[in-house]
């Protein structure tokens, strides 16, 4: 896709989502560039560059927010956006969560790009309190984002979703994944157990003791919560502080491919302090909190496939050369993004 069309891309690909109305889409195209432009969350700011009469695009954006929005409508339609212009058949799946400030808890599901998570589902609730959880708890909520994104799937994609010890320590969450047809890889804790074929049970975790070293078996996991039969893998890179002990149905996984989880983590971080200060957003509502996230989303993923298009081109800053001689993107593809087209706005504007 060409630079000039990426530059017009939302308003464009989102004339293709299926069940929101045309004012949701004008709202999603207006805004999303606003959060750009604002490089803030919070509503008097967008309201400010979003064009027109900044009172009246507040009262707008808090109508928006307020209302109930096809949240599921969006996810399916954004998800089928976002794998179009990426175009790959191994679709790898993120679900990871993060905190807010105290005030709100956000699970995600992103796919992993550019070593970056466009996020394509999500719930917020509020953090560190169980009366506030969702009520279906963590595995059926997960489940439900997920069938959220596999509607906007290609059927033709395969699909591997990730997941930390805190999530993925979970039979029953596997369960769900070997239901859709997809695989896993799945990092769980320290005391899991595999049953190997003779019989011996293996605390796999245990089996590598340092740096440098694996370990890899077949067998059943979660004697206690229903056999399983998986595959376990054991890693210990050379300059980690500790093993990653993972779990998944793919033997012809090495584990190593967990390493893109971290993506996710540097997504939160350029929503957070890097890019829309997403923790700056002065709302109290939850649901309010989960329709302003279209257009941060939104906004995000935008830049990033942009920053993707200029890498592609050539035109990005030039690499930073490290110490060991191998060279590294001086900037990430999201800021490279951002910066172009905070540029070409500025010129187009003048």
């Amino acid at each position: 896709m060409s630079l000039r069309k990426l530059y017009h891309w939302v308003d464009k690909t989102s004339k293709n989502w299926q069940g929101v109305t045309r004012h949701f889409r004008q709202n999603v195209v207006i805004f999303s560039r606003a959060v750009v432009l604002a490089q803030s969350s919070h509503l008097r700011a967008l309201a400010g560059v979003a064009g027109g009469r900044a009172d009246s695009q507040r009262r707008r954006l808090q109508r928006f927010v307020s209302r109930q929005q096809p949240l599921a409508a969006f996810f399916a339609g954004w998800t089928r956006s976002v794998l179009d212009v990426i175009n790959q058949r191994l679709v790898v799946l993120v679900v990871d969560e993060t905190k807010l400030l105290a005030r709100w808890g956000v699970m995600v599901v992103g796919v992993a790009y550019g070593q970056r998570c466009i996020p394509l589902a999500w719930r917020i609730y509020r953090a560190n309190s169980a009366a506030d959880y969702p009520s279906e708890g963590q595995v059926e909520m997960i489940l439900t984002l997920l069938r959220q994104v596999q509607a906007g799937i290609p059927a033709h994609c395969r699909v591997r979703v990730l997941a930390d010890r805190g999530i993925g320590t979970s039979p029953k969450l596997m369960r769900g994944l070997l239901e859709l047809g997809w695989t896993f890889l799945f990092r769980v804790t320290k005391q899991s157990k595999v049953i190997l074929p003779d019989g011996q049970e293996v605390t796999f975790y245990q089996q590598v003791t340092q740096p440098g070293t694996s370990y890899q078996a077949s067998g059943h996991v979660f004697k206690k919560r229903g056999r399983l039969l998986a595959h376990v893998r054991v890693l210990w890179a050379p300059d980690a502080q500790e093993p990653w002990a993972l779990v998944t149905n793919d033997p012809a996984l090495t584990g190593w491919e967990y390493a893109q989880r971290m993506w996710m983590e540097e997504a939160f971080r350029d929503l957070k302090s890097h890019g829309w200060q997403v923790e700056d957003a002065a709302l109290t509502d939850p649901q309010r909190m989960a329709h302003l996230w279209i257009f941060l989303v939104v906004a995000y993923g935008w830049m990033l496939l942009f920053g993707a298009q200029l890498a592609a081109l050539g035109l990005t800053a030039r690499p930073r050369r490290r110490a060991d001689g191998s060279y590294v993107r001086r900037w990430s593809l999201f800021r490279e993004g951002r910066q172009a087209f905070l540029t070409a706005s500025f010129y187009s504007s003048a």
